[in-house]
C-alpha cells in the first residue's frame, strides 16, 4: 500500500445519517439537529432528513427533503440514508420499520440506537412493550441493531428484560447558547412542557394551579386534553400551546419553577433546556432523576404529590431556596452542554466505524 493510498484511507470520513426530521419540534429530532451541528466536520460527514411542511433549521447535514405524499417520501428518504452512509442512528422506533434495518444490516451498514425509557415498564400507559404490542416483538425488532445505548444508567441498570444494551451510556445534550440563564429570586411562575395529556400528569399540575392561588401556572405544549381544561371556567392555566424550540427561552426567562409531574420519562430534555434559563425543576423519582438532580441540588426529586406540594411550601416560605436551586440549575446545564457531550458521541461512533 502506497503512502497516498494509507493517507486517505487514515483521513477518510465517516459518513452518519441521522434518522431524524431536523426540523420537526420533537426530542429525537432535536436532538439529531444537534449532532448534526456538532459532530466534527472534519471527521464526519452527515446526512440527515427534514419534513416539507415545517421552515428550514441551520445544520451542517446533507438533507433529503421529505416531499408529499409524506408516508411514502420519508421511507425513501430513510433508504437514501442508508445507501450513503457507513453508520445509521435510528433514534426513532416507531417510523423506523423493521424491514429497514433489514436492508441496513444486508448491505453491511452498521447501525445504532438509543433507548430513552424503561424498556421493562410495562406498567405505563405509554410504555414501549405497549407500543410494540408484546415483548416478544419489541425484542425482535431491536435484534436488528447492532449497538443499543442507554441515555442514563438507570436505564441501563433497569432496562433490559431481554434486550442487549450496551454498558457505555451516550448522555444527551443541551444547547446552551440558546438560552439566557436568569438566576431566580422568588417564586412566582411555574411551568409545565411536554404533551398535554393523562400520562405526563397534567391532572396533578392542574390541580396544582387550583391549590395555590398566589402562583401564576403556564404550560407549553398540546394534547388532547388541552381543549378540556382551557375550557374549563375555573382554569389558571395559561396554554401557550406547541411552540418552535427558538422560542423557548423567552418564555423561560420570565419564569421560576418548572413541574413535570410525569412518571414514564427518561431524561426529559425540557429539565435541561429549563436549567439552561436558570429554571430549577419538580420532577417524580420514577425514572432516576437522582442521577441529575443531586441532594435535589437543582430542583427536587419527589415520590408523591403530597411531596411536590410540600417543595412549593419550602420554596414559597424561605425564597433564597429558589435562588440556590437556580445557580445549580445553570450549573447542570454546562454540564450537559452538547460542545462537551459530543466528544463521548464521536468517540462511540468512531469505535462502531
Amino acid at each position: 500500500m502506497n503512502l497516498k493510498v494509507y493517507l486517505d484511507m487514515k483521513n477518510k470520513k465517516i459518513k452518519i445519517f441521522l434518522g431524524a426530521f431536523l426540523n420537526y419540534t420533537n426530542a429525537q429530532n432535536i436532538n439529531c439537529l444537534s449532532l448534526s451541528n456538532h459532530l466534527d466536520q472534519k471527521k464526519f460527514t452527515v446526512y440527515s432528513l427534514s419534513v416539507y411542511f415545517r421552515p428550514k433549521v441551520k445544520s451542517n447535514a446533507i438533507i433529503f427533503n421529505c416531499l408529499y405524499p409524506f408516508k411514502i417520501s420519508s421511507k425513501l428518504g430513510l433508504l437514501w440514508g442508508i445507501l450513503v452512509c457507513d453508520i445509521a442512528y435510528f433514534p426513532k422506533h416507531q417510523s423506523t420499520p423493521k424491514w429497514m434495518l433489514k436492508i441496513a444490516n444486508f448491505l453491511g451498514k452498521k447501525t445504532f440506537t438509543t433507548i430513552e425509557a424503561n424498556m421493562c415498564d410495562f406498567s405505563k400507559e405509554r410504555s414501549m412493550i405497549k407500543a410494540f404490542k408484546g415483548k416478544r416483538k419489541m425484542i425482535s425488532y431491536f435484534k436488528s441493531f447492532k449497538n443499543i445505548f442507554p441515555i442514563t444508567t438507570y436505564l441501563r441498570d433497569n432496562s433490559k428484560c431481554g434486550v442487549n444494551i450496551d454498558d457505555r451510556v451516550l448522555f444527551l445534550g443541551v444547547e446552551n447558547c440558546n438560552f439566557n440563564p436568569v438566576v431566580k429570586q422568588r417564586l412566582k411562575n411555574i411551568i409545565f412542557i411536554g404533551t398535554v395529556e393523562e400520562a405526563k400528569g397534567i391532572h396533578e399540575y392542574n390541580e396544582l394551579s387550583k391549590l395555590y392561588n398566589n402562583l401564576n401556572f403556564h404550560a407549553i405544549g398540546d394534547g388532547p386534553l388541552k381543549k378540556t381544561l382551557e375550557n374549563d371556567i375555573n382554569n389558571r392555566i395559561n396554554f401557550y400551546g406547541l411552540l418552535d424550540n427558538d422560542k423557548l427561552d423567552a418564555i423561560l426567562e420570565n419564569i421560576d419553577l418548572l413541574i413535570l409531574p410525569s412518571k414514564a420519562e427518561g431524561f426529559p430534555k425540557v429539565i435541561l433546556e429549563a436549567a439552561s434559563a436558570g429554571v430549577p425543576s419538580i420532577v417524580y423519582s420514577d425514572y432516576g432523576a437522582n442521577e441529575w438532580i443531586l441532594n435535589n441540588d437543582s430542583g427536587f426529586v419527589v415520590n408523591t404529590f403530597e411531596q411536590i406540594k410540600e417543595s412549593l411550601d419550602l420554596l414559597l416560605k424561605n425564597q433564597s431556596e429558589i435562588k440556590k436551586r437556580s445557580i445549580n440549575a445553570i450549573k447542570l446545564s454546562k454540564n450537559y452542554d452538547w460542545k462537551y457531550i459530543i466528544k463521548d458521541w464521536e468517540k462511540i461512533i468512531s469505535s462502531l466505524s
